[in-house]
């Protein structure tokens, strides 16, 4: 399904991108390029689906990260 790709960086800039998400698997992929401009630590990513329920805890199939609360897991 179609979803938000969602970064928050600091200075409480929200940065969206569109990315396609699979329930099944509960990972992202084709996460939309964005440049996020003049910013310096990325406090939190996440998943917004249509209906507006957030995701925090998911794989990026593009990257090959997983997230925990909106963390990547250092694996």
């Amino acid at each position: 399904m179609k979803a938000k790709y969602i970064s928050m960086w600091d200075g409480g800039i929200r940065i969206e991108s569109e990315c396609d998400y699979d329930e099944t698997t509960n990972t992202v992929s084709n996460v939309e390029s964005v440049d996020p401009g003049d910013v310096d630590i990325c406090m939190e990513q996440f998943i917004e689906l249509p209906d507006g329920t957030q995701i925090k805890t998911f794989g990026d199939d593009d990257t090959l990260t997983n997230y925990k609360d909106g963390q990547p897991l250092d694996e």
